[in-house]
């Protein structure tokens, strides 16, 4: 019933009109140019353990009464109707997202945002919105940008909101993460190099500093570098590259990837559905995993992926972690036999049916490898979902 209900849905937002690109949107036809209002809908039906159906509602608006001065505000609503038990990581309802102000000019030399928003940084590796989530992620902080052209550096200091079923959403006292990121596209041609710094303080209390880089090879290559640091034995690096065939037909990208995170590394606040597997199974903690895909375009609005992964335990005396951090499997006494947690597969599908209008489809199963098989009873993974988004 619930995959009924959104292909329902699906056939209702087909016909949703194209605006041009200069249109400030229907909800704001008839506005001053300095006030925006915005609104975005998500309905997702998945199947995990169980069948559920993901909904989640967004209004928002901005006030931006000179080039020097912008408010902005967004209240968000998310639900889940046949999950049981529905915690915060589904449910959040009635309560406000963002709300802050930002003084300066974006397109000038500085701007300083304060209040509750989003952080962003890099390919969200390490700090992200995981937007995937049905709540997503926010922080209570205050964030000054200093930025010249194509460089940037933000100096910030925040504290992760911590979601809630049914009160209002607050974020943790002393659990703060404050922080230094760069980004900057002049050091060298045709790439980005983020050089970062930060302190997390509270129950996990430790010092991240990294390296990222990101950028092109002409219009055949794309590349992605990083590796991380925490105290002197923690450490993380990601290689990637990807290949494009721009001029054949449906464009097709072949992307390669490795990555390595040591036994006691804190994560911090990523978004990793999608980089480590569609089933968000696996986190960043004690693996070692590669990852190979195919992408195509088969027309400008439609976009296919085939990606496959292979996960194990970077050390066999350490457990393994889920995707949101906590302990998945406990350590085997005295150390595992095998350190192969297990491949994965994941189809995605996604079609943007107009500028305010997008569905899509995603399918994953992670295989059992023999440290699942000794630990859980062979015990793998299925997950599928089909979701339609609306944005005005």
């Amino acid at each position: 019933m619930i995959f009924l209900r959104l292909a329902a849905l699906f056939l209702m937002v087909l016909p949703f009109p194209v605006y041009g690109e200069e249109d400030r949107g229907p909800l704001n036809t008839h506005l001053p140019s300095w006030v925006t209002l915005g609104a975005q809908v998500r309905y997702r039906a998945e199947h995990s353990d169980q069948d559920y159906l993901l909904q989640r509602y967004r209004l928002e608006a901005a006030l931006q009464p000179t080039p020097w001065l912008a408010i902005f505000g967004e209240f968000q609503d998310s639900r889940a109707a046949h999950y049981f038990p529905a915690n915060a990581a589904v449910k959040d309802t009635a309560d406000v997202r963002q709300a802050y102000v930002r003084v300066g000019r974006e397109d000038g030399w500085w701007d300083v945002k304060a209040g509750r928003q989003r952080l962003i940084f890099g390919s969200e590796r390490v700090i992200g919105a995981a937007e995937w989530g049905n709540t997503a992620r926010v922080f209570d902080a205050v964030r000054l940008g200093i930025h010249h052209k194509n460089d940037r550096v933000d100096v910030f200091s925040s504290s992760v909101v911590m979601n809630s079923t049914d009160t209002w959403d607050h974020h943790r006292d002393g659990n703060n993460l404050h922080g230094i990121y760069g980004s900057f596209e002049s050091w060298v041609s045709g790439a980005k190099v983020e050089p970062y710094l930060l302190l997390r303080t509270g129950l996990n209390h430790n010092w991240t500093y990294g390296l990222r880089a990101a950028g092109t090879g002409g219009q055949r290559w794309s590349f992605e570098l990083e590796s991380l640091g925490q105290s002197a034995r923690e450490w993380a690096g990601t290689v990637q590259i990807k290949r494009h065939f721009r001029e054949r037909r449906w464009q097709p990208t072949l992307l390669g990837e490795a990555n390595y995170a040591s036994p006691n590394l804190d994560q911090l606040y990523p978004t990793n559905h999608g980089i480590y597997g569609v089933a968000d199974q696996i986190g960043r903690r004690n693996t070692r995993n590669v990852r190979g895909g195919v992408w195509i375009q088969p027309s400008k609005r439609l976009v296919l992926k085939a990606e496959g992964h292979s996960f194990w335990l970077a050390s066999s005396r350490s457990g393994l972690y889920a995707a949101n951090g906590a302990l998945l499997v406990p350590a085997v006494t005295g150390g595992a036999r095998h350190t192969d947690v297990g491949p994965e597969l994941d189809l995605l599908a996604d079609i943007r049916l107009s500028r305010y209008s997008s569905v899509g489809a995603q399918f994953a199963h992670l295989f059992v490898g023999r440290f699942l098989e000794e630990a859980r009873g062979g015990t793998g993974a299925t997950f599928c979902t089909v979701f339609v988004e609306l944005h005005l």
